[in-house]
């Protein structure tokens, strides 16, 4: 499922991790558990559980140097906290204070064929926002605790991923990607095309919890305008991520290069206001986003710096962003109902009359659809959408005709 929303994931990255612990594993195997996985706006979702808890709808992020747990959730299990740190935030470039959790348990994959980890450093941070732009209950992040224990293959194609041992065979086909980890989370060297054909390399993080393409500083841009020559932004309604609320403009670039692999014609979102040190610093490009990763089966070996990318049918798919013009919401606790609270100027559902605050209770005569459902029928552009809008208690339908904004 493809998302009309970015989502920038709790990119949570700290000077010093937590060293990695103990990694059990069923002992009737060595390697190689496979688990269900849901992509719902990019995102792999699977169930997980913290310290002997009910089952958690968890996200798979090599954006967090470590796991992450709703407030919420935490208060449920009764977590305590052993003090407090700041964490980069790339909202209004501020830092945002999480709470430390020691000597916690993960375990994942289900029963007989558990997988767990003791004695884990993980953190406690408000990440609803994630299940309110995507419609998704979202209770915890599990990052490089996970990643630096297991080699992780991420099956976007057929949702599921497999945890082995780094000792099991290497993947079959593909290409192997040098990447490097620092502070727990992973970077890879890649190339960014102008108009032109000119090249330009930088350095991304690879963030499985970005459910855009790309994200790129508007400084590395300005430095580098080749890449804009000719080229328009378009507005894109304000995203929420760790440190606040983000000002987004969108801009499809030429191409993008990651290994032998060419993309063509990539959305990339652009904050435009302070953004934090990820991208305020100059050797820093951006963000590669799981929009990307879903065109692969992704294999992930930290201990031995390197990726796999092995194409499946998505990968010459288009990319496309959002045709409407307007962001969708849910709200707590049900993530059920969807709500306009952002529409621009002059675009298909300003044209279509649609306000924010208005409630979407069927899209082409379907109710309850989930909100990434919603928002990949709204990346089609040439396409009509039927809604129906309630509005100070009154109900009527609008018709909207989807355009491509950028």
């Amino acid at each position: 499922m493809r998302s009309a929303v970015l989502v920038l994931s709790a990119v949570v990255i700290l000077s010093s991790t937590s060293p990695s612990q103990e990694a059990k594993i069923a002992a009737r195997t060595s390697f190689g558990i496979t688990v269900p996985v849901e992509i719902a706006s990019n995102l792999t979702y699977m169930k997980g559980r913290i310290n002997g808890s009910r089952p958690l709808n968890v996200v798979l992020d090599t954006g967090s140097s470590l796991s992450i747990v709703a407030p919420s959730i935490a208060r449920q299990i009764a977590l305590s906290s052993s003090g407090s740190t700041e964490t980069d935030g790339i909202g209004r470039g501020s830092s945002e204070t999480l709470k430390l959790v020691q000597n916690a348990t993960l375990a994942w994959g289900g029963n007989p064929t558990s997988l767990r980890l003791k004695a884990q450093q993980i953190a406690i941070l408000p990440i609803e926002y994630v299940g309110i732009q995507t419609g998704h209950a979202t209770d915890a992040f599990f990052g490089s605790n996970l990643f630096k224990n297991f080699r992780i293959t991420v099956d976007y194609e057929r949702q599921q991923a497999k945890f082995d041992a780094f000792e099991a065979p290497l993947p079959v086909g593909g290409e192997s990607i040098p990447i490097e980890i620092k502070d727990g989370v992973p970077f890879v060297t890649a190339t960014l095309q102008a108009s032109d054909g000119s090249p330009v390399t930088s350095r991304f993080l690879l963030d499985s919890g970005t459910t855009g393409s790309l994200v790129l500083s508007k400084l590395f841009l300005d430095a580098h305008p080749q890449l804009t020559a000719g080229r328009q932004y378009v507005d894109a309604p304000s995203v929420t991520a760790v440190g606040g609320t983000i000002n987004l403009k969108l801009i499809r670039l030429a191409g993008l290069e990651v290994g032998a692999f060419h993309l063509t014609a990539p959305v990339a979102a652009v904050p435009q206001q302070p953004t934090g040190p990820l991208l305020a610093d100059p050797q820093m490009a951006g963000f590669i986003g799981a929009e990307i990763m879903r065109r692969f089966t992704v294999t992930w070996d930290y201990r031995n710096n390197r990726m796999w990318l092995i194409p499946n049918g998505h990968l010459g798919d288009p990319f496309e962003a959002d045709a409407s013009g307007m962001h969708l919401s849910t709200k707590l606790p049900d993530l059920k109902t969807v709500y306009v609270d952002a529409v621009l100027p002059g675009s298909p559902a300003d044209q279509a009359h649609l306000r924010p605050g208005d409630v979407l209770t069927t899209i082409n005569g379907k109710p309850r659809l989930p909100l990434w459902q919603i928002n990949d029928l709204l990346r089609r552009p040439g396409s009509t959408i039927t809604l129906s809008v309630v509005r100070e208690g009154k109900e009527f339908p609008v018709t909207l005709h989807l355009v491509r904004l950028v």
